[in-house]
């Protein structure tokens, strides 16, 4: 994103955790009328969530807070965390072992998600594993070609790991055939050097 308006104040909204229209207009010298404005901008792109908020009497005020999208946009550490946890793994339990425990890691997810799929089948069941699949960082959409209906994933939440331990890939389609409870066959691979990964189902 451009350093610009909008930028400082997601900046701005980071720091604080939770800012109202009157702080953001304070910490970035913006009317509030423009801050209000790129909010709403904001909102629309999934980066930031807004709410009133009653102090007292008198009119609500707006106050906003990152989404995870919008927390994203920020270093959080995850990566290197995630790199050392694996290599600590692999150097004393050896690849084998990594394999089953990123599998074990596949199936608690898959399992998170059971009751929320409870029954739901075709596409009642396709729509909810895409929402799913959103709320994990994959930016999915669902395309319908002449062999029959793709999974996109457009994003890899865990991209930069994944390039060092492939590992990972195989627990997303794991996860993707557990959560559709049924077999896909992966057609196009980003670490094969395809822009996405997808899914024929």
């Amino acid at each position: 994103m451009e350093k610009g308006t909008r930028w400082r104040i997601l900046e701005e909204v980071h720091r604080r955790g939770r800012a109202s229209v009157a702080d953001l207009a304070r910490s970035t010298g913006v009317n509030p009328a423009t801050v209000h404005h790129h909010l709403a901008r904001l909102e629309r792109e999934g980066l930031v969530l807004t709410e009133a908020m009653r102090q007292g009497p008198g009119r609500p005020r707006l106050v906003c807070v990152l989404s995870e999208q919008g927390r994203g946009l920020f270093p959080q550490g995850y990566r290197w965390l995630a790199e050392e946890i694996l290599e600590t793994l692999h150097a004393l339990e050896g690849p084998g072992r990594l394999n089953r425990v990123l599998r074990r890691v596949g199936d608690r997810l898959a399992a998170r998600f059971r009751s929320r799929l409870g029954d739901l089948a075709g596409e009642e069941r396709l729509a909810e594993v895409v929402a799913i699949l959103g709320e994990m960082g994959f930016e999915p959409s669902l395309q319908r070609t002449r062999e029959g209906l793709s999974l996109c994933n457009r994003n890899c939440p865990v991209w930069g790991v994944a390039q060092k331990y492939p590992q990972l890939c195989l627990m997303e389609h794991r996860l993707v055939d557990t959560l559709l409870v049924a077999q896909t066959r992966r057609t196009e691979y980003r670490l094969g050097g395809a822009p996405v990964c997808t899914y024929l189902v």
